[in-house]
């Protein structure tokens, strides 16, 4: 009888045990994204499907929180600056 509870509680906690392989990877660090247009000075806003970031007045960054449920990808520009 005892083995048979411990063999439960085993298969138990096999059972509910997290799988590396299924855990997706963090995201980019913000810092990281908000660096993404240091080189690119017409983008003024940008993102990586998780994180946006916008290009302030001031010349300053400002990016969103990452969302709970995103799949990110490569930085892109999503706005740039027009002609005059």
């Amino acid at each position: 009888m005892k083995l048979r509870a411990i063999m439960l509680m085993l298969s138990l906690c096999a059972a509910v045990s997290p799988v590396s392989a299924d855990i997706p990877p963090p995201p980019v660090a913000p810092k990281a994204i908000a660096a993404f247009a240091d080189d690119k000075p017409n983008c003024l806003e940008w993102t990586d499907g998780c994180t946006i970031c916008k290009k302030q007045a001031d010349g300053s960054v400002a990016c969103s929180t990452v969302g709970a449920a995103c799949v990110q990808t490569a930085p892109v520009c999503s706005k740039q600056k027009t002609a005059p």
